[in-house]
């Protein structure tokens, strides 16, 4: 599995989680929809910052949106 595929994933799960529609999201986290879809599908890379959008848009840290090898240990 790509790591596009494996954030686009754990985004997946965490808007499941939150109870959240890529349209929600996508307004909250000033990214057009067709973008997030995008990138949700693991078509294309998030950038940093939209991951922190993503994050903050539905209440999570940004680093739960990415993959384990990318997480502090700590």
């Amino acid at each position: 599995m790509t790591t596009n595929q494996t954030t686009a994933d754990l985004g997946a799960e965490a808007l499941e989680q939150a109870e959240r529609s890529v349209s929600w999201v996508a307004e909250k986290a000033g990214i057009a929809p067709s973008t997030l879809r995008r990138k949700m599908k693991g078509t294309r890379d998030f950038t940093t910052g939209e991951l922190a959008q993503i994050a903050a848009a539905i209440g999570v840290k940004p680093s739960t949106l990415l993959p384990a090898e990318f997480r502090d240990a700590a």
